[in-house]
């Protein structure tokens, strides 16, 4: 986006997506930093219904595979620069004029989560306004009990096989289920169907959309003028 179009979003819908993932091996028949792809494309998705803007998406993982597997093509950062990355990403955003913020968790391990979650607490901390929600991109359909995440299983090749179909071949899949050396995949990778990954996807719209455009009403009705003197 231009200057001129970002500042258009800024004055009709100051909403902004963030979108974090990881890179990491996902299976020999998808795509390294599926986390990453699949929840970006699920987040242009929502933007189209909300409004808003997706910034590009970050590849920032901890408790990746790789520490406890040794799976290679895979990125492992700290916890600390995971919260601080997020930390001053929000800081960036705030000081832009958005006046709510969502971030998307496409990878999901629970002490990543953790990180991630830490560095928005720590801004909240900070700053009463902009509102941020921070999800995990399965989440929104696990309300309406669907369970959508795995580890490049039959979900999210599935969504991958919807968004990116160029990026995912099933013939690679070996004969034997999931190992931990990187080298199999998870047992049900092979049920994997583009129509149950735009099942998932429609179901992370239809659910995340109204909470999403909650957050900002809320955001914006209750806006103070104090903020914009760093209160």
């Amino acid at each position: 986006m231009c200057p001129a179009e970002i500042n258009t979003v800024l004055r009709d819908c100051p909403l902004a997506y963030l979108v974090w993932g990881s890179h990491e091996w996902h299976g020999v028949q998808n795509p390294v930093g599926l986390d990453t792809l699949k929840a970006y494309h699920m987040t242009l998705a929502l933007c189209a219904r909300t409004g808003g803007i997706v910034l590009p998406p970050v590849y920032c993982g901890y408790q990746t595979m790789k520490p406890w597997a040794r799976f290679r093509h895979t990125f492992e950062f700290s916890r600390e620069l995971v919260t601080q990355f997020v930390y001053e990403h929000l800081e960036n955003l705030y000081d832009e004029g958005f006046k709510a913020i969502v971030v998307v968790m496409g990878h999901y391990g629970g002490k990543h989560v953790e990180a991630v979650k830490e560095g928005v607490a720590r801004f909240t901390e900070k700053h009463r306004y902009p509102r941020v929600l921070a999800i995990t991109d399965y989440e929104p359909a696990s309300w309406i009990d669907v369970r959508g995440g795995d580890h490049g299983g039959k979900n999210e090749t599935s969504l991958m096989m919807y968004f990116r179909p160029d990026l995912v071949d099933l013939s690679r899949l070996p004969d034997e289920p999931f190992t931990v050396d990187g080298q199999g995949c998870s047992p049900d990778a092979p049920e994997a169907s583009s129509e149950h990954g735009a099942m998932l996807a429609e179901a992370f719209v239809e659910q995340a959309a109204p909470k999403v455009s909650d957050l900002l009403s809320e955001a914006v009705s209750g806006w103070p003028a104090s903020v914009a003197d760093g209160n």
